[in-house]
């Protein structure tokens, strides 16, 4: 088995891609289902905790509660190692999570996921089924583009608990979100109605009614009178107080009538907000970010407008292999020498461009004056520059070229064949690193990824016509494909190297019913003999994907307008959503976290796990970003002709923060 994947069921029809949290009888696992692909959720059943003949019993109940908004239960799935529960999987985590102190879920988006709850709960008390926990951590969620869905986990489990464990030792729920009666062991439909009370209360108000120890919060429940914030519109504030009676007799008669009375008040202020309200900010920072101020070490003026900006330093290495390209030893040794330093490498139409810092490029010293600047020049526009071990390759819409680090010094770029004889290298270099090398020519659009150490690399192309696609899986070294691979999905857009084994491809999926409305991504995962280890359905259209310093943990921005990012890990399947306070347009990965910026030159800078922990007021009209990790930031600009590469070092920024 591919060490992509986490774990094998022996016997099973499933695989596991990972662990993905603990339940209350056992640990929950993402799955695929190996006929058709899809992703499950596989909760794992104590045999000790969970007898079989009592739990055979109550199976019935779980499985007649098909809803969109429950977690359903598919099957009982035997294995040698042991049984688990085949569940819907929601790859968007639990409310909970959308509940942090630092982030406040906007009120319109709070509501929706409450109607979700309501509508689950009436479909199962219409069966007789009581929840009896409701609370954020058993409300999990599905990503969709204006937002997430909510789904009941555990449903029936709590009931299931109560009807094995007879000496009372099985009352399950949360004392914090627990109806008066709970407390003496007396359950009906309105007690999960008052749960979902104190559910509305929380997000609207962003604490809980009540708080305390247990037996403070039974006390409170019992006879405490509810406080609400004036925040709350009156309409919502009715509701609340109705679903929080002390008496289940003067609550909602029935989650059908609660969820009602929520929607008209919605529509209610749907009026009287306007476009605030109907078109909300999905989350909002409630803590503000420290901002500091630009303070470049360098500003630079451009000539031309950047496109695409990268890094790579060659300080005491050599800048590619002797054995890939057949290079002697001395010729290595020189250009090393030569190369020691740091390079900048940035796109600008057909031009491929190098500055060189002998230095370093934070240095304080390195002015104009100590940069040398070479440019190349290509055939058609550049689409990506990558920079390998091997060189700088160069992508354009219909070949990949492989530029010599020989051709970045300033004396042959500038000055073309003639300088490199006069220089003396022409009669010391094969042929093939006296120009672009052509690496691989298309008669469509294509894209490709390259492996960090440049051995080998993966292309993909649409064929037309055929509604396929062709991935192509190249060794370098011998500059023609090793594998191809057809039956791909047939809208590719980025190809991503996920490890020395391991390739992505990602693709749009479109409606059925229209070709050009796409409705999520689909992510293809190949090992690089050309092996199809799985693919995860993404239901949210994204732009362009970065990796991140975690592995297999992925970043993407949504919409143009979107002031959120999403942080996808594929293994296993999670989608979690950060509210940043900007639009991003520009997205860069380093060792510690992430930069984010917009095109009013706003920076927001998040830790390795997505939380925002500053913000920098850069440079506007911002065309490319680029991380010299693991604290400093290249910023190129253009508006009107003209343009500025910005080069900060980041710990001079006031942000709190120990890069």
């Amino acid at each position: 088995m591919s060490n992509f994947l986490a774990k094998e069921l022996k016997g099973s029809r499933y695989r596991i891609l990972g662990l993905v949290g603990q339940g209350q009888f056992g640990q929950v696992y993402c799955a695929i289902h190996r006929p058709t692909g899809h992703l499950v959720a596989l909760k794992e059943l104590d045999r000790e905790r969970f007898p079989t003949h009592k739990f055979l019993r109550e199976l019935r109940f779980l499985l007649s509660l098909q809803h969109p908004n429950i977690v359903n239960c598919r099957a009982l799935e035997h294995t040698q190692t042991g049984r688990y529960l085949v569940m819907d999987y929601c790859e968007g985590g639990t409310l909970r999570s959308l509940m942090e102190e630092d982030v406040r879920l906007h009120p319109a988006q709070g509501l929706k996921l409450i109607t979700d709850v309501l509508a689950g709960l009436d479909h199962a008390h219409s069966r007789g089924i009581i929840h009896c926990d409701i609370k954020p951590e058993n409300i999990l969620l599905t990503v969709e583009p204006s937002g997430w869905t909510a789904h009941i986990s555990d449903f029936g489990i709590a009931r299931l608990n109560q009807e094995i464990f007879k000496d009372g030792t099985g009352n399950t729920g949360s004392p914090a979100y627990m109806a008066p009666e709970r407390f003496y062991g007396q359950y009906s439909q309105s007690s999960d109605l008052y749960a979902v009370g104190i559910l509305l209360f929380e997000l609207l108000a962003g604490y809980r009614p009540f708080s305390g120890p247990p037996a403070e919060l039974m006390s409170a429940h019992l006879n405490q009178p509810v406080k609400l914030p004036d925040t709350i519109p009156p309409g919502l504030q009715t509701i609340i107080l109705t679903a929080l009676q002390k008496l289940p007799a003067r609550r909602f008669r029935s989650a059908l009538d609660m969820l009602t009375q929520i929607q008209a008040a919605n529509e209610s202020l749907k009026s009287e907000l306007g476009e605030a309200w109907r078109c909300p900010t999905l989350l909002q920072l409630t803590v503000g970010l420290p901002i500091s101020p630009l303070k470049p070490l360098r500003q630079e003026i451009l000539q031309t407008e950047v496109k695409q900006l990268t890094v790579e330093g060659f300080q005491h290495s050599t800048p590619f292999g002797a054995a890939d390209w057949r290079m002697e030893q001395p010729q290595l040794a020189q250009i090393a020498k030569d190369a020691e330093g740091e390079r900048i490498y940035w796109a600008s139409g057909c031009y491929v461009g190098c500055q060189f810092y002998p230095d370093g490029i934070l240095q304080q010293g390195a002015g104009p004056e100590k940069v040398s600047v070479a440019t190349v020049r290509l055939p058609d526009p550049v689409r990506q520059v990558m920079v390998r071990p091997q060189g700088c390759f160069v992508v354009t819409h219909r070949a990949i070229y492989r530029i010599p680090p020989v051709l970045f010094r300033p004396e042959v770029a500038h000055h073309g064949q003639k300088r490199l004889q006069h220089s003396g290298l022409e009669s010391e270099l094969p042929i093939q690193h006296q120009v672009p090398q052509l690496i691989a020519e298309f008669r469509q659009d294509f894209v490709a990824a390259i492996a960090p150490d440049g051995s080998w690399m993966a292309t993909a192309i649409a064929e037309r016509g055929s509604g396929n696609t062709r991935l192509s899986i190249w060794q370098l070294s011998r500059m023609q494909p090793i594998k191809l691979i057809y039956g791909c999905s047939p809208h590719p857009f980025q190809l991503m190297v996920l490890d020395s084994r391991h390739i992505a491809v990602f693709s749009y999926t479109v409606d059925a019913q229209s070709t050009i409305c796409i409705t999520g991504v689909l992510s293809e995962v190949f090992t690089r003999r050309g092996d199809r280890v799985g693919s995860l359905n993404l239901p949210v259209p994204l732009g362009g994907l970065i990796r991140s310093p975690v592995p297999y943990r992925l970043m993407a921005m949504e919409s143009a307008d979107s002031d959120t990012v999403l942080l996808i890990d594929l293994k296993p399947l999670r989608i979690s959503r950060i509210g940043v306070g900007i639009s991003p347009v520009l997205a860069e990965a380093a060792s510690w976290g992430y930069i984010l910026m917009d095109m009013n030159g706003q920076i927001v800078l998040l830790d390795r796990y997505g939380q925002p922990f500053g913000q920098i007021d850069g440079p506007a009209n911002p065309t490319a970003i680029a991380i010299v990790d693991p604290y400093g930031l290249l910023i190129s600009t253009w508006k009107d002709g003209q343009g500025s590469l910005y080069t900060l070092d980041l710990r001079q920024a006031e942000l709190g923060f120990l890069f």
